[in-house]
């Protein structure tokens, strides 16, 4: 059996402040370049707008408008989905590292993972629901940040999202792996002949790796969009076909998307939990 260990309330106290501290920061610091990314992906699965247009279009309007952008409802749920996921990440590896420390790494991935997949899907269906296209009656393109581009579809009731949703939680659970768990693991198989330092290991594996996820992520996210776009029945073909219309251009857009929120945004949580920590 393992040997656990108890937290000072002292040393507890400061090592989740500065866990919380970290994370929001880092959530301040990425989830801006993750909501206009965000916006423009489900737009192009959706009505097939140009994500090099939505990706202009929203950041002159988010320059334009910061205080809007920034206190708009998208911007928001991404803030709540990120600040959520980096918070019970850091707090949840603090506790276990002392109490737990063989089960840390298993224990933080289950947490992160419950809460950051739910957060995830919820997030997702919003903005399917913020600028995704009614099929029957589809409007042009808008280019304000704030304000859905088509008219909404409406949220289902009960089952109506139900595949939709279960897609979208395996990709997620695909990219919370990566990003969390693997990355780590992979840093540690790095050979010293390319990188000598364990930080150059850990900075090289955790901007790379989550990148890589998204191989396998991104055809269940353009899945999980089409099938919330379009709930009636479908045939699996035209499904596919749909998917990899859009795939090499959104296996791009996603992999660049993952380099904010879980490469740079995670680095910039690491290198700020330990000087929170001094």
């Amino acid at each position: 059996m393992e040997k656990t260990t108890s937290l000072s309330p002292n040393w507890a106290l400061q090592g989740l402040l500065g866990d919380i501290a970290a994370a929001s920061i880092s959530t301040i610091l990425v989830s801006p370049t993750i909501t206009i990314i965000d916006r423009a992906l489900v737009e192009k699965a959706s009505y097939h707008k140009p994500v090099l247009q939505g990706l202009r279009a929203h950041t002159k309007a988010a320059l334009k408008h910061p205080a809007s952008f920034l206190f708009s409802r998208p911007h928001g749920h991404v803030f709540a989905l990120y600040a959520a996921t980096y918070t019970v990440a850091n707090t949840t590896e603090t506790v276990t590292k002392q109490t737990h420390p063989s089960l840390s790494d298993a224990i933080t991935f289950a947490c992160t993972f419950l809460v950051n997949v739910p957060l995830g899907v919820w997030k997702d269906i919003r903005f399917a629901h913020f600028f995704g296209t009614n099929p029957a009656n589809p409007a042009k393109p808008h280019i304000d940040t704030l304000k859905s581009t088509t008219n909404p579809l409406p949220i289902p009731k009960k089952t109506g999202s139900a595949a939709a949703t279960a897609t979208l939680l395996v990709r997620d659970a695909i990219t919370i792996y990566g990003s969390f768990t693997l990355a780590q693991q992979c840093a540690a198989i790095i050979p010293d002949s390319l990188a000598s330092h364990p930080y150059s290991k850990t900075v090289f594996t955790q901007l790379l790796v989550p990148v890589v996820s998204q191989l396998f992520a991104t055809p269940l996210h353009l899945l999980g969009l089409d099938l919330y776009n379009r709930q009636f029945r479908v045939p699996v073909r035209d499904r596919v076909k749909v998917v990899l219309r859009d795939l090499p251009v959104a296996t791009m857009i996603r992999g660049v998307r993952i380099i904010p929120a879980f490469g740079v945004g995670c680095l910039v949580n690491m290198g700020l939990r330990e000087a929170f920590t001094i």
